[in-house]
């Protein structure tokens, strides 16, 4: 028999390695109890997914950084896969909900739960300690020293040319920061965004290890008529700093799916687009 081959990347075995490059990634996974909390920011992600990313693209023990913090669903996921992580964060509201979330939840098992929770089990509850930073990602990510971060995985802004008024009426989204210009969702047009996503990439690029991703989870728009396909936008972007484009995930997650609106209904096709795209990129 051939020698066991090492797996260099993640903790996984063949089949759970197999499973996650399927290029349709469903999920069905249903609010968590910190989501009274984080559903005030509402452009949010399952930690329990954000957990399954970065067990793919990191071992246990390695450290994960999220520019784009929001009220911490990556790190969240982090606690969960008992990763260490580290985020960024614009607006202090967000942050303070982070923080609140780490002082009323524990991780117990692959769940967080209340510290007040009666649950009992042999497993012990282990603290979420994943250490949030208020201030422009640009900024902070400029302090970090060169080949220090094992994975780069990010949730970003991608609201341009999207009024307020169009985000509340799809959801509850609230994470606006009016004329802020250092937030990248209030970039004035797709070519000004991605010269901000171009600048980010640049440094995650130094701060990056060799041979490790960069992973961010982007929707694509319809605006004036017109898909825009800003996740490959993106990935483009990427690829002009350096970053190998490895692949396009499709996620949709059916538990929290958004009812079907009749867009152009009996005129003309628009979409309506319930999935996003994980773009995985490699620093090689």
């Amino acid at each position: 028999m051939g020698r066991k081959k090492e797996n260099k990347l993640n903790d996984l075995n063949g089949s759970q390695w197999l499973y996650w490059t399927d290029s349709i990634y469903l999920t069905n996974i249903p609010v968590d109890a910190t989501h009274p909390l984080r559903k005030k920011h509402g452009a949010i992600k399952p930690p329990e997914v954000m957990a399954e990313v970065i067990k793919f693209f990191t071992k246990k023990g390695e450290m994960v950084l999220d520019p784009f913090a929001g009220v911490g669903g990556t790190l969240l996921g982090a606690a969960l896969a008992r990763r260490l992580s580290f985020g960024f964060e614009l607006n202090p509201i967000w942050v303070e909900v982070y923080r609140e979330i780490c002082r009323r939840f524990v991780v117990r098992g692959e769940k967080l739960e209340p510290r007040s929770s009666s649950s009992t089990g042999l497993e012990p509850c282990v603290e979420i300690d994943g250490v949030m930073e208020q201030g422009d990602c640009i900024t902070l990510i400029s302090r970090l020293q060169p080949l220090s971060i094992d994975a780069v995985i990010t949730d970003p802004p991608y609201g341009c040319q999207h009024g307020i008024a169009g985000f509340k009426n799809e959801t509850n989204f609230n994470m606006f920061n009016g004329d802020e210009p250092l937030d990248f969702a209030n970039a004035r047009s797709f070519d000004d965004y991605l010269v901000m996503m171009s600048l980010l990439g640049k440094e995650v690029w130094r701060v990056l290890k060799d041979g490790r991703y960069f992973v961010l989870i982007i929707g694509d728009r319809y605006q004036k008529g017109e898909y825009i396909p800003l996740a490959a936008m993106v990935g483009r972007t990427m690829q002009d700093i350096g970053f190998k484009l490895k692949g396009i995930k499709i996620w949709c997650n059916k538990a929290t799916q958004r009812p079907l609106k009749p867009y152009g209904i009996m005129s003309a096709f628009v979409p309506n687009i319930n999935h996003q795209n994980i773009v995985i990129l490699r620093k090689q």
